[in-house]
Order: structure tokens, then C-alpha cells, then sequence
């Protein structure tokens, strides 16, 4: 974003007291707040909906969330001489969640459990809301395109190492693949997918160290793009992922992230078990996997080879952690 975008602030009601660049936006020092301004390429009936999602946490008195600010003609969305979108958000003054300290992963989790137990919404009259895939069908697109990848890898005459180490590993992860298929179809999921939607239970959709501020106000919780109707317990399976990944899948912390979501939103048989199905599937060799056969197979960085190989390393240690979720 450049400094030209700036210009669209005259179209809110705002008294800019300074500006300076955050990424790839620019943080507003307003007589209103600190605000963030950021080009803007996603659905407006999507952005309305994240709004309410938002007001409606508001309402309940968590307040710190980057709700978008209408302009002065009460639009959320405002355009540049060249036609640029941009949007306005609140913004707050914080250091993001540090995934090395226990305490402020934590900290992280109890913020999400208290976010789940406020974010049971009923649409009013005229309000749409936006809903989750179901994950049964998201696991079959995803197996397939693992299998794509398998055969287009299969066929190369001379093959590179990172598609030496696929091949010689897939059988392994393409099991866990179709096991966490086949658990997901014989689970309780679709009764619990089935509730989040008559309960209107909505996920934050992409919660991680970097949407968690600790703020002098307390915990602010940002960019809820792909909030959704939905399992919630997903965001939890994210947020988990994530950490445990970057923890080298340390049995210990595990449990203690479950334990602390649980003392505020109880985990019942249903949820640990989808838990377990959703850290069972081997999201990252998927991942890997899709990123390969849609981009450019002649340049493959060397980070990918080294995801791999730390993927295949922490097979045993993973393993460990999804025992506790049988318990």
C-alpha cells in the first residue's frame, strides 16, 4: 500500500493526529482511536457480516476487535481516484502472542474459549450468515488432490528430492489421510456440524499467535475474515496445530491448552474426539502436497524439503498427543 491511499481518510470523520506504516498498511493516530487503513479485495456482503459478528461481542463487552469503520457516506468500503478499495478498522497498540511462552499461549487459549461461549448468535430479521463447509467433503477434495499430486509425481522420469521424499512417505500419510476420512464419516460430526448451525455458533476461522494482541487494555483478538457459522472447536484445532508444531508436539503443553479451553467451555466426548480426527489428518503433507502440483514445479524451494523431513520427524511425537485426546 502507498501513501496515496491515505488521501481516502478525508471520506471519514476522523481528525488524523499521524500515520505510519504496519504491514502493508498504514496505522492512524485519530482523535477516534487508533485506527489501521489497508486495501481491501474481499466481499462487502462478507465484510457487513464480520461486522455484525463483531458489534454483537461488543454488545456482550468484549470490546477489543477491529470492527470496520464506516465512512461518512455510512459505507464500509471507500475508493480511490483509481478505483483502489480500502477499508478503515480500530486498531490497538499490542505485542503479539510469543508461541516460546507458555504463559502467553495460554493466555491465548482461555481468550478463545471466552470468544466461543460469546459468539452463540441467532441471525435477527434481514441478517444473513455465513456458513462452514462440511468437513467430510473438504477431506474427500483433499485426498484427491493428494492422489493428483501422487500420480503427476509417480510419472516424472527424473524426479527432484523433494519428490523422492514424497513418494517414498506418502503411503504413510496418504493412510492417515483416508483413516481420518473414514473416522470423520463413523464420528458424531455431522450432529455436531448440524447444531453449530440450529445454535448459530460461530469461529473466528483463522485464530493464531498473530490475531491475538496483549494490549494495556487486555487481549484484543483481530482479523475475523473468515469468521463462520461452524464446529467451533475447528479454531481450537487450529490454534493447537499451529503451536504444537512449532513445540516440536510437546505432550505437556498440549494438555495444558486443552485443559485451560475446557475449565471455561467443557470439552465433551464428541469434541475431543473431532479434535483428535482433525489432528490426526496430516494437514501439513497435504498442504505440501497442493502447493506443489498447483505452482511452478521447475523452482522448488529447499524450505519445502525441510518441512517435509521435519513432518516425517515428528510423526512419533504427534502420535503421543492424540493418545491424551482418548483419555
Amino acid at each position: 500500500m502507498n501513501e496515496r491511499g491515505l488521501r481516502v481518510l478525508e471520506q471519514y470523520d476522523l481528525k488524523i493526529a499521524g500515520t505510519r506504516r504496519g504491514r502493508g498498511s498504514f496505522i492512524c493516530e485519530t482523535d477516534k482511536g487508533i485506527k489501521l487503513i489497508t486495501e481491501f479485495y474481499g466481499s462487502v456482503n462478507r465484510l457487513r457480516f464480520q461486522n455484525l459478528v463483531l458489534d454483537r461481542l461488543r454488545e456482550q463487552g468484549y470490546e477489543l476487535v477491529d470492527r470496520t469503520v464506516e465512512n461518512m457516506e455510512g459505507e464500509l468500503v471507500t475508493r480511490d481516484r483509481d478505483e483502489t478499495v480500502y477499508i478503515v478498522k480500530d486498531w490497538f497498540e499490542g505485542r503479539e502472542c510469543d508461541t516460546k511462552s507458555e504463559g502467553d499461549i495460554l493466555a491465548a487459549v482461555r481468550n478463545l474459549a471466552k470468544l466461543h461461549r460469546l459468539m452463540c448468535l441467532q441471525p435477527r430479521e434481514g441478517e444473513t450468515f455465513y456458513q462452514g463447509e462440511s468437513l467430510k467433503e473438504e477431506y474427500a477434495a483433499r485426498n484427491r488432490e493428494i492422489k493428483k499430486a501422487w500420480n503427476f509425481m509417480r510419472g516424472r522420469r527424473r524426479k527432484n528430492p523433494f519428490e523422492s521424499c514424497f513418494l517414498n512417505h506418502y503411503s504413510l500419510f496418504f493412510e492417515q489421510a483416508r483413516e481420518a476420512e473414514r473416522a470423520l464419516a463413523a464420528s458424531g460430526y455431522d450432529r455436531m456440524y448440524e447444531e453449530a448451525l440450529r445454535q448459530g455458533l460461530v469461529c473466528h476461522g483463522d485464530y493464531n499467535q498473530h490475531q491475538v494482541l496483549n494490549t494495556k487494555k487486555g487481549m484484543a483478538t483481530t482479523n475475523f475474515t473468515k469468521c463462520r457459522v461452524d464446529v467451533q472447536a475447528g479454531d481450537l484445532y487450529r490454534f493447537l496445530r499451529k503451536i504444537l508444531e512449532k513445540q516440536d508436539w510437546d505432550v505437556r503443553l498440549g494438555s495444558r491448552m486443552v485443559e485451560e479451553y475446557h475449565k471455561i467451555l467443557p470439552l465433551g466426548k464428541a469434541e475431543r474426539e473431532y479434535l483428535r480426527i482433525r489432528l490426526a489428518y496430516p494437514e501439513k503433507f497435504w498442504k505440501l502436497a497442493n502447493h506443489y502440483y498447483n505452482h511452478n514445479k521447475a523452482w522448488l524451494p529447499g524450505k519445502n524439503i525441510e518441512k517435509l523431513e521435519t513432518l516425517i520427524c515428528q510423526q512419533e511425537k504427534r502420535d503421543a498427543f492424540l493418545k491424551i485426546l482418548d483419555l
